[in-house]
């Protein structure tokens, strides 16, 4: 999808993102063209989000690798109403300043593929105990830590790259964590996203300070959080403790850390809110994809395609006719052609192109079009 002058138009002129609500320290989207670009969910509690992390490059100097653009391209065929991201956006780490600010452009160009709101909570890679690294952080992608709700849940980013701490959480940012756990309480639901996680699958790679971990799970416990996503280690693992969802999801890029059937593949979250809970479907990239066939303004057409092993309504952005138009979508197989539900869903600020949304079934290409109505 691309990103074009109507969004960084819309960048500039729209209202403060949908649902987001006074914090002490409010955590803002990442400076991509679409961060005002999102809409209230439909219904408090219901809605989607996509999470992911960890897509740096292996070495100084080494090209960031492809997953997180496809990842990030992907998303925008999904539309989920936000993405959260768990850290090591670059490579960093020895970085000089200057090769971490192209690095930063080059994560900021591949994620304002997604065409949504971006959120993120700094890693080691980013930070690496240097104050000038944690500075440029700061001028290129926004607080270190903070929160924010969207659809009547509380979400909060912490910054687990903390200086002196190999994984974990100092004082002061302790201090204003238990403040805001205080403050929003009554949320329907409070979600928790992290770069190093406080249980990994090899304990090696958690809290250096199993005193510091203990300490903010029971701040956790204590005030009902439910979900704690984590990056760091470049797998996908979950385990439950007193209660509370710990997933650790580290597949956009960076070398995996495990084999495959221990969960070491490129992968990202499809993620859904229903009210207390979270439904979580594991997406791996190279997936999903789209094709503008025709774009002229006579039948302008396209086609989606949907290999993964589960229905998914996905969008296609296409020209407009007018008011007097009709969407529709087929899938052809081996001779049979099944009519699909589609409808029409508009592009904030954009009345010359039309969001067609499709429930394109698993293993199928959906053929889209836009005709006159007759």
């Amino acid at each position: 999808m691309r990103i074009s002058c109507r969004v960084l138009l819309l960048w500039i002129l729209l209202l403060p993102v949908a649902g987001l609500a006074e914090s002490s320290r409010p955590l803002l989207p990442l400076p991509t063209p679409a961060a005002r670009f999102t809409i209230s969910p439909q219904q408090e509690g219901h809605f989607t989000f996509v999470l992911g992390g960890d897509n740096r490059s292996v070495g100084r100097g080494v090209p960031m690798p492809p997953t997180a653009q496809q990842i990030f391209t992907e998303v925008a065929l999904l539309r989920p109403n936000f993405v959260l991201w768990t850290g090591d956006t670059i490579y960093g780490t020895d970085d000089t300043i200057p090769e971490a600010e192209r690095e930063y452009e080059a994560f900021l160009k591949a994620a304002a593929l997604a065409e949504v709101p971006i959120y993120n909570a700094p890693g080691n890679h980013e930070i690496h105990d240097r104050p000038e690294m944690a500075k440029l952080y700061e001028q290129r992608m926004g607080r270190l830590y903070g929160s924010f709700d969207y659809g009547g849940v509380h979400f909060i980013a912490l910054n687990t790259a903390d200086f002196g701490m190999k994984g974990g959480v100092g004082a002061e940012q302790m201090q204003w964590l238990q403040q805001d756990l205080e403050a929003n309480k009554n949320a329907g639901l409070i979600v928790v996203f992290t770069h190093y996680p406080l249980f990994p699958k090899n304990a090696d790679e958690g809290f250096a300070d199993s005193a510091n971990r203990d300490a903010l799970h029971r701040l956790f416990v204590q005030y009902g959080v439910k979900y704690v996503f984590s990056g760091h280690e470049h797998l996908y693992y979950t385990s439950v403790h007193d209660g509370i969802h710990y997933i650790v999801s580290g597949g956009a890029g960076a070398p995996s850390d495990a084999p495959v059937d221990d969960g070491g593949f490129q992968h990202y979250l499809l993620c859904e809110v229903d009210g207390k809970e979270i439904h979580i479907t594991v997406m791996q990239p190279w997936r999903l994809f789209a094709q503008i066939v025709k774009a002229d303004s006579k039948d302008p057409t396209g086609m989606l395609m949907n290999y993964t092993l589960q229905d998914l309504p996905m969008y296609l952005e296409l020209p407009r006719l007018g008011d007097d138009e009709a969407v529709s979508a087929i899938v052809s197989y081996k001779g049979k052609r099944t009519p699909l539900q589609a409808a029409e869903v508009p592009v904030p600020g954009d009345k010359q192109h039309v969001y067609v949304k499709v429930l394109v079934p698993a293993h199928r290409a959906a053929m889209v079009e836009i005709t006159p109505k007759r």
